[in-house]
């Protein structure tokens, strides 16, 4: 006779899959609550410290790149005083930096821990009500739900802060930067025509291109790199089926043949690793050009405003 336990189990075998068809959209339920509740105030404090750390990174950023400016603008107009200045102006740069650094890091791993710590809090409390305990391990399509809790929680988590707190920072350093190069660059005119911002324009073709490049070179890889990885699950099950198979090899006299289909193996899993070796040569090679390249290219646009006199040492640097 089946139990009242078992029953509820299979009325509920197919409700989360009815019940939250999105799952993306069903996560960001769940985990937007953390700023609301009990941890609102928690939740915004130590986000909106981290939003302000993020800016004031950049804003440190931006200091450094004056300094530069600052630097070697006294060392074209060999000015002593303001070269020791800059000495002075250097070290406080790079200890508000190293603060900075330090407190981004901070507030953003409190931010993770006390955000896991809510949604671990509200996963278990789920987890343990209503029998769900039990109906989860009868269910064949949800498998280690504890891990799910501890591990898929941790990384959801993580992976957010980082991957927003990434996209803030690369947007907040590109809108600056285009700034200040569109008015330090100022315009450029060939011959009758006038290109306005056109250090900025560079920029995007240079990065574009070479983005271009790498896409087109690193696209591959990541079929090559599933091939290899099945090329090493091929060979790991063939010695696992030498080994499980060593004694009627031993009965029949297969060693000979077992040697050649494991060399086979191996050459094959030799092939799919020279073609990952391949690609990797291929994305390297543009990586470090570019590597070089990248420094001369804007000294290069810079230098005939410079030598016209149009632009200073410091801005050219």
């Amino acid at each position: 006779m089946t139990s009242k336990l078992e029953k509820g189990a299979l009325d509920q075998a197919n409700l989360p899959q009815a019940r939250h068809p999105n799952l993306i959209v069903f996560f960001i339920r769940l985990t937007s609550k953390f700023w609301s509740g009990s941890t609102r105030r928690v939740a915004t404090f130590l986000s909106s410290a981290f939003l302000v750390c993020l800016i004031a990174n950049v804003l440190l950023a931006v200091e450094v790149n004056r300094w530069n400016k600052y630097f070697f603008d006294a060392v074209q107009r060999n000015d002593l005083k303001a070269i020791e200045w800059s000495v002075v102006l250097i070290v406080v740069l790079g200890a508000s930096t190293a603060i900075a650094s330090a407190l981004l890091i901070q507030t953003r791993m409190r931010l993770q821990l006390r955000w896991r710590e809510w949604l671990t809090r509200k996963l278990i409390s789920r987890w343990l009500q209503n029998e769900r305990l039990f109906h989860l391990s009868m269910r064949q399509s949800v498998d280690n739900p504890e891990a799910r809790i501890a591990e898929d929680g941790r990384l959801s988590v993580d992976l957010f802060v980082d991957l927003a707190g990434g996209i803030i920072n690369t947007l907040l350093l590109s809108v600056t930067f285009i700034a200040v190069l569109w008015y330090v660059g100022g315009a450029m005119t060939i011959g009758s025509i006038v290109i306005p911002g056109y250090l900025v324009i560079a920029v995007v073709l240079y990065s574009a291109t070479t983005s271009l490049g790498m896409y087109m070179l690193g696209w591959p890889l990541v079929t090559r790199v599933e091939e290899k990885a099945a090329g090493e699950g091929d060979f790991r099950f063939a010695l696992t089926l030498t080994r499980e198979s060593a004694e009627a090899n031993k009965l029949s006299g297969g060693t000979r043949a077992t040697r050649k289909m494991l060399e086979a193996c191996f050459s094959a899993l030799a092939l799919r690793w020279l073609a990952v070796i391949g690609r990797q040569t291929r994305m390297m090679v543009l990586s470090s050009f570019s590597g070089v390249i990248a420094p001369a290219v804007p000294l290069l646009l810079g230098a005939p405003k410079y030598l016209s006199g149009q632009m200073t040492l410091g801005d050219l640097m």
